[in-house]
């Protein structure tokens, strides 16, 4: 079906009517923004060992999962491991553990150099039938088994509380599983008569600019053009008048190929190729539109969560542009813009969850292709358990804080989105009082696609160029 936004053929062909057209002048829309990614900022206190960054968690998401709970199973008596009966039904709280024998471990490297099960180190998924999951409180940990709980849908770090009891064998009999209750959400405004038409945020994410055999230079353009108007006929250029924001959630340079040794001069100048052709195209798009860019995996910045902003140095002549039109921001970026509070990552988070778990794809519900069904499944997942990244620190690298955990949530967003998913798609997802619009942003190399959120309404649709 045609998108909704594209122009009508005798907008874009007709003939000359001898009278020249009054010039289209359209103002740009523009909505109240402020950041809040002081909680993903390192410092030197952060540092500890990673069962701090546990411990944390628990703490943090220990009284909202106890609320859950009574109002679940009211009159069930909560216990703690070391005080389990057996045949006694009860709750337990703690956080999960997983044991998968197909888990990539540092002696993996030498079991490829031996020959032996080198198609499992180089495995996509690592789950097999053999996992199993434990729950650990503050005092102990007891094995969990029953048809109250599914294996393959879990990672190591949930906060979850169960109902059972203990078996002959010592293990623990889940009938029911709860998770922590939301966090508080803002009331978003109310939808005045100016907004009818609908504000936007443009969300891309892969971009590889500077790479050409990843990403084609024709829809950078085509895109970059549209955002500014200078593309399509009024009905687009009413469009992208609309675009409020441009949110780029990571991949925005080409994977990263540097050889270990030092770079002669001709090698220096095609690494930073790409970070000058990055530099021309914010400098396009900040001039006309405010811009977000988070760095993603591979880019020039830590690779561990939360990755710090990219340099302003990098990029000399879009940061002239800051703070007004060009922020470096944070990876996980939580942001509020037009009383819309957003959150999201460069999608490390969702394909770490991808390898170390198993869900059902395509869940009625949402927008976007099979593809992106994973995708939403583990946004779902993720708003569900209330934090970002629960397999941080065990698969999914991460710094130890030790005074607090920056992944939970703490306030739930009205977005939440994940950079460099396969395809586009979107769902609703309501937890109580809380509903949260999910979004899956396509890798923009690989579809050619964004994403246009409605703010006014946070309803979404794809734009795909080149094709």
């Amino acid at each position: 079906a045609p998108d909704a936004t594209m122009a009508p053929a005798d907008d874009m062909l007709r003939e000359p009517n001898g009278v020249s057209d009054a010039p289209l002048t359209l103002q740009r829309a523009v909505l109240d923004y402020s950041a809040r990614d002081e909680r993903f900022a390192l410092d030197k206190k952060i540092y500890g060992q990673y069962f701090q960054l546990y411990f944390q968690r628990l703490m943090l998401l220990g009284p909202r999962l106890k609320q859950a709970v009574g109002a679940k199973w009211p009159g069930v008596p909560a216990v703690k491991v070391l005080d389990l009966k057996e045949g006694e039904e009860c709750v337990v709280m703690g956080t999960l553990y997983k044991d998968m024998k197909l888990k990539p471990s540092i002696l993996d490297e030498y079991v490829k150099e031996a020959g032996a099960k080198a198609s499992e180190v180089g495995a996509k998924k690592f789950v097999s039938d053999d996992d199993s999951l434990v729950l650990e409180d503050e005092g102990a940990r007891v094995r969990l088994t029953g048809n109250g709980i599914a294996v393959d849908r879990f990672v190591t770090g949930v906060v979850l509380a169960v109902k059972g009891r203990v078996v002959a064998n010592g293990e623990f009999e889940v009938d029911e599983i709860c998770y922590p209750a939301p966090a508080p959400q803002a009331t978003r405004p109310r939808t005045t008569e100016e907004a009818t038409a609908g504000r936007h945020v443009l969300l891309c994410s892969g971009l590889r600019v500077g790479d050409d055999a990843a990403s084609s230079a024709l829809n950078l353009e085509l895109m970059c053009d549209y955002v500014t108007g200078n593309l399509g006929g009024a009905n687009d250029q009413g469009v992208a008048a609309s675009i409020a924001r441009v949110i780029i959630c990571g991949g925005a340079l080409p994977e990263a190929d540097v050889p270990a040794q030092s770079l002669d001069g001709r090698a220096q100048a095609a690494v930073a190729r790409p970070l000058r052709q990055l530099d021309v195209l914010l400098t396009t798009l900040a001039a006309s539109v405010p811009v977000d860019l988070m760095p993603g995996d591979g880019d020039p910045t830590n690779q561990a969560l939360p990755q710090q902003p990219l340099h302003p140095c990098l990029f000399p002549e879009a940061k002239r542009f800051s703070p007004r039109s060009f922020a470096s921001a944070t990876n996980p970026h939580d942001f509020t813009i037009g009383g819309v509070d957003f959150l999201g990552t460069a999608g490390q988070n969702v394909s770490n969850l991808a390898a170390y778990s198993n869900v059902v794809k395509g869940v009625e519900g949402g927008a976007g292709g099979d593809d992106a069904g994973e995708a939403l499944d583990l946004l779902e997942a993720t708003v569900r358990w209330q934090h970002v990244a629960p397999s941080a620190p065990d698969t999914l690298a991460c710094y130890p804080y030790k005074d607090r955990d920056p992944f939970f949530i703490e306030r739930s967003p009205h977005v939440y989105f994940a950079g460099m998913q396969p395809a586009y798609g979107c769902r609703k997802v309501r937890v109580d009082d809380a509903e949260t619009t999910c979004v899956a942003v396509p890798d923009f190399s690989k579809t050619g696609t964004v994403v246009l959120l409605n703010v006014d309404t946070l309803e979404c649709h794809a734009v795909t160029f080149g094709r």
